[in-house]
């Protein structure tokens, strides 16, 4: 029952290591460097006064025309550094860009509302405006706007995966042109992401972390109504249909702060369902990071090339 808490009480843990760009143990050794164009700070959309804002990086060579929707996320929160020169070090040596960007990828870096002033359902919505809005700006960057992707890792590839199952051919009746495009992504790799909050790690395994640690949901949701229901709502396990794009999961069997278990259990979802999917474990890898997670990248522009490609 230790271990089970321990790991129970990491899951707000899932660490601003996740995707955000700025993950301090990350390097890109083992990548060559790819140089980029980038269009920095294209508002996607508005809440509160307030914009919300993405990123576009092309490589300079051999673009593919496949557009990638990198979510940067760590613990549900998301931000830039004021410092351009900082934000420059981050890209450059992180992986999550640049492993992408060496498979030939266009990405688009998208940062979401955070917490505590929005919680996870908003987040949800958010990403769902912006892959509308990417695919409505596809075409100016080089992209197919039939062929896009969505990855991240921790919180991030739970977003990513929530916002792949959660995606709609839009509202043609819609006011505002962006709403009325679909927002479903043709495939997704998530790595080390929450998939079903309720069975954390054991069955009914959120009732020992609410004892242990209730401040974490609020984090997630602000007021607590009905706390079971609220987390199947953002649990992307439960958003499986015949629909769902093919997904790749990557997860480490040493991960203490996201249980394997979270994506075994999504990939007998997929399975139950015929779906396309699967699971790379690498062995004694823990969260967000293990010393050579690089190599993993040529399993991901693989997936990406053989679901996205011509």
């Amino acid at each position: 029952m230790k271990l089970v808490r321990l790991s129970l009480a990491s899951l707000l843990a899932i660490l601003s290591c996740g995707t955000a760009l700025a993950a301090k143990k990350t390097n890109t050794s083992g990548l060559t460097f790819t140089k980029y164009e980038i269009v920095e700070d294209v508002v996607y959309g508005h809440k509160d006064g307030l914009a919300l804002t993405l990123d576009v990086l092309t490589p300079k060579k051999d673009a593919k025309g496949i557009g990638l929707i990198l979510v940067s996320s760590g613990s549900w929160k998301s931000g830039k550094s004021d410092i351009a020169a900082e934000n420059i070090r981050k890209r450059n040596n992180d992986h999550w860009a640049q492993g992408l960007l060496e498979g030939g990828f266009t990405l688009f870096v998208v940062r979401h509302g955070s917490s505590p002033r929005y919680f996870v359902p908003e987040m949800v919505k958010d990403m769902n405006r912006a892959v509308r809005f990417v695919r409505s700006i596809a075409k100016d960057y080089g992209v197919d706007p039939n062929r896009l992707g969505i990855t991240s890792g921790s919180s991030g590839g739970h977003l990513a995966l929530m916002a792949a199952l959660t995606g709609d051919d839009g509202n043609p009746d819609a006011k505002d042109p962006v709403e009325r495009l679909s927002s479903r992504v043709q495939c997704v790799v998530a790595w080390f992401p929450p998939t079903d909050m309720v069975n954390w790690g054991v069955p009914n395994g959120y009732h020992a972390i609410q004892l242990i640690r209730p401040d974490l949901f609020q984090r997630m949701f602000g007021k607590i109504t009905d706390l079971e229901k609220q987390l199947r709502e953002i649990s992307p396990i439960y958003f499986v249909t015949k629909q769902a794009p093919p997904l790749l999961l990557i997860h480490g069997d040493s991960d203490r702060t996201v249980p394997l278990q979270q994506s075994k259990i999504m990939q007998a979802k997929y399975e139950e369902l015929g779906l396309p999917v699967k699971l790379i474990v690498k062995s004694g890898g823990g969260h967000s990071y293990w010393q050579g997670i690089v190599t993993e990248y040529q399993q991901v522009w693989k997936w990406f090339d053989k679901y996205l490609g011509k």
